[in-house]
């Protein structure tokens, strides 16, 4: 997600679950969060004086849970107590601590957590954009007014910035489509700034010149990732549907690396360019990118089940990764719950988390599990084009409900999907590291038409994913067993 830098300094979760879950804990989070007469939170007091550093000692034995809890965030972010303090006075970092409140006060210290508002929205902007790539789950392109009237105006796009800002929700995260190609973007990107968001980019790097990076650089974007599905132009563009766009994607992200914004590589992992990885990392390190972001592939939109890779290729790839991150190169991000559970399974020194950057499992690995895998419904949603949420960018069609006629709060705490995608007990992935993973929820949708079905891409469920592709050279359907299946439909019900 690009907010989180977790700290080596070793805590106790354990005893953190225990001190925050008590009922002394709990009465004083329902205290801290609760407005006043003149309208302020209690907790907003608390960081105010925190900062001033007028906090006495009887405040902080009486408050102990809650600046425990603040404590734990600063060490979250490798801050000492000075730059912290500074910081606390962001919106952003706020609504964070206000988040995490809240969630402790609704859900508990949970393996994982589920967060009271999602910690990040990932917002597909628009459906246009002016490629045509063959793997695109949105269907994007250039459209015309095919989309446009399914798109929110401009003021809608103000409208929803006010929606979001509303709630704890720290950060925006502009995908698409190709986000740069709306006019209004810069003037909607800037707004949700002033509203104290931590904002990022989804792009394919073609339109990105030298004045758009200064733009972008001067608004604040924390980091923009470029996509690149191969190392060579030939190989890029054919996939892409648009000869000359290596070259221009290349271009852009280095105009963003000069203007010192952390620009990362965004590679989709998939068959039939599963061997481009180690020659991205090596033009990672040419150009000076920051990251090679990893996004796991799902066979939605354009994207058929033919470029899915095998389970051993996702192993091989793995490996890969596995072996930069050891060998002391933390170059890479992913959005594949799998990859957690792989750096568990061989005790590797760094986790990295799908939607979040990497921790070391050696000195605070168990914090993962609080972290989690698969973030959908749970820590992230996705806002489409039109204002529809969904628990995933990957799950374009399931649809929650509009946050421009529908409260925010019912869609993402109370809608019966939300609630399945919560409940692990239920899921039937299952493996000895199920708690970091969880298995990708938008997989199992796309594979068996169920959100609680396995995921078919580690080697744990390999018998699905050929069982599913001897089926479908057949013409015919398999469906997994599931034990867990018929009490969550009844729950649900």
């Amino acid at each position: 997600m690009g907010l989180w830098v977790v700290s080596k300094t070793k805590f106790d979760v354990v005893k953190l679950k225990s001190v925050l879950e008590s009922r002394l804990s709990k009465n004083l989070i329902d205290k801290v969060t609760r407005k006043s007469e003149d309208g302020k939170y209690l907790y907003e007091i608390l960081l105010d004086d925190y900062i001033a550093g007028t906090i006495t000692p009887m405040e902080k034995i009486k408050y102990f849970p809650v600046f425990k809890l603040l404590d734990v965030i600063r060490r979250s972010f490798n801050r000492d107590e000075d730059t912290f303090k500074k910081e606390l006075k962001s919106i952003t970092i706020r609504k964070i601590f206000r988040n995490a409140l809240r969630s402790i006060k609704q859900f508990g210290l949970g393996t994982p957590q589920t967060f009271a508002d999602p910690v990040m929205i990932v917002w597909n902007y628009t459906n246009n954009c002016n490629l045509r790539c063959k793997h695109c789950y949105q269907n994007a392109g250039l459209a015309g007014d095919k989309y446009k009237q399914k798109e929110l105006s401009t003021e809608e796009r103000f409208r929803a910035v006010d929606i979001l800002a509303e709630r704890d929700i720290p950060t925006i995260f502009f995908s698409g489509g190709e986000p740069l190609i709306e006019k209004d973007f810069f003037k909607v990107a800037e707004y949700a700034k002033k509203k104290g968001f931590y904002l990022s980019i989804a792009s394919n790097g073609t339109l990105i010149t030298k004045e758009m990076a200064k733009r972008i650089k001067d608004i604040g974007f924390g980091y923009v990732q470029v996509s690149l599905d191969a190392a060579s132009a030939e190989k890029h563009d054919e996939f892409r549907g648009v000869s000359g766009m290596f070259d221009r994607s290349v271009q852009g992200l280095k105009n963003l690396i000069e203007e010192g914004i952390p620009g990362c590589i965004a590679y989709t992992h998939m068959k039939w360019n599963h061997n481009e990885f180690p020659k991205l990392v090596k033009l990672r390190k040419e150009i000076g990118a920051y990251k090679i972001i990893v996004y796991n592939y799902i066979p939605v939109g354009r994207g058929g089940f033919e470029m899915d890779p095998t389970p051993e290729q996702r192993e091989e790839i793995f490996k890969w990764m596995y072996d930069e991150i050891e060998a002391g190169h933390h170059i890479i991000a992913t959005t594949s719950p799998a990859f957690g559970a792989y750096c568990k399974m061989n005790n590797a020194s760094s986790i990295v988390l799908a939607h979040y950057a990497d921790l070391k499992t050696k000195e605070l690995g168990v914090i993962a599990d609080i972290i989690g895998g698969c973030g959908a419904g749970r820590a992230y949603a996705a806002l489409q084009p039109n204002g529809d949420l969904t628990p995933c960018v990957y799950m374009p069609d399931t649809i929650l409900g509009n946050i421009m006629t529908e409260p925010f709060d019912f869609l993402w705490n109370e809608h019966p999907i939300m609630k399945t995608l919560r409940d692990r007990e239920h899921i039937n992935c299952k493996c000895p590291y199920e708690a970091v993973c969880g298995g990708c929820r938008a997989r199992a949708l796309a594979y068996f038409d169920d959100l609680t079905a396995p995921d078919p891409e580690c080697q744990y469920n390999a018998r699905h994913y050929y069982a599913f592709m001897e089926a479908l050279k057949k013409g015919e359907k398999y469906v997994p067993e599931n034990p867990y299946k018929e009490k969550t439909e009844t729950e649900v019900a």
